[in-house]
C-alpha cells in the first residue's frame, strides 16, 4: 500500500487516536473534541455542532483500524475530514444532525447497492453512529467506481469519493459533485487553522 505525504486530508491529531481524548475536554461536552469547522460556528445556539465528535472520532478509528490505515495512506481518513464533511451535509439542520449526519439514507436518494455495500436498508431509522460508519463506507465505494467502464478500480481517494457521494451538478464544464468536493476539502484545510506553523 503507497504512502502518501501526511497533509490535511489526511493528518490525524493526536489526541484523537483511539484511546485518546483531550486532557483538556469539557465534562458535559465531547471527550474527543475535534473543534468548529470553518463557517460551521460552535458557540451559543450553534453549539449543537459539536455534539457528533465522539461519533466521528470513533467511526475514523474504527474504519481506519478495519482497513489498517495509518496517517500517509491515501484511504486514511480523518475526524477533520468527516467533520467537515456532515457539516456540509447537515450543519444548517438541528434535526437531521441527530439522526443522519451524513445524509446518507436520505428519502429519495435510495439505491439498493447501499443495502450491499452500507448495510442500509430502504427507510431505516438512522442514528448518528449509523449514518458515520454507512456513509464512510459508500463514501470509499464511491472512490472506487471507474466512471468510464463502470466497474471498480482501487481507491482513487477522497476527493474523488466525496466528488461521487453527492454528485450534484456543477458549473458547466466541471464535473459533476466538484463544487461539493472542493467545499468539503476547503473547509478541512481550513479547520486545522495554524497547523503548520
Amino acid at each position: 500500500m503507497a504512502r502518501l505525504p501526511i497533509v490535511p486530508e489526511n493528518w490525524l491529531d493526536d489526541d484523537q487516536q483511539a484511546g485518546g481524548g483531550s486532557s483538556e475536554a469539557k465534562a458535559a461536552g465531547p471527550k474527543n473534541p475535534i473543534g468548529p469547522v470553518e463557517g460551521y460556528p460552535e458557540t451559543s445556539k450553534n453549539a449543537w455542532r459539536a455534539g457528533n465528535d465522539d461519533t466521528i472520532v470513533a467511526a475514523a478509528n474504527k474504519y481506519n483500524s478495519e482497513r489498517n490505515l495509518l496517517p500517509g495512506d491515501m484511504e486514511h481518513m480523518t475526524p477533520k475530514l468527516m467533520k467537515a464533511w456532515q457539516m456540509r451535509e447537515s450543519g444548517g439542520s438541528p434535526e437531521a444532525f441527530k439522526t443522519d449526519p451524513f445524509q446518507v439514507n436520505n428519502h429519495g436518494d435510495w439505491v439498493d447497492e447501499k443495502g450491499k455495500i452500507a448495510g442500509l436498508t430502504n427507510g431505516q431509522k438512522m442514528t448518528p453512529e449509523t449514518s458515520a460508519e454507512a456513509a464512510l463506507k459508500w463514501m470509499h465505494y464511491k472512490g472506487r467506481i471507474d466512471e468510464k467502464t463502470g466497474g471498480l478500480t482501487p481507491y482513487q481517494g477522497h476527493y474523488e469519493g466525496l466528488r461521487r457521494y453527492n454528485a450534484a451538478p456543477s458549473a458547466p464544464g466541471i464535473p459533476r459533485g466538484a463544487d461539493y468536493a472542493n467545499a468539503v476539502l476547503n473547509n478541512a484545510w481550513a479547520s486545522y487553522g495554524d497547523w503548520q506553523q
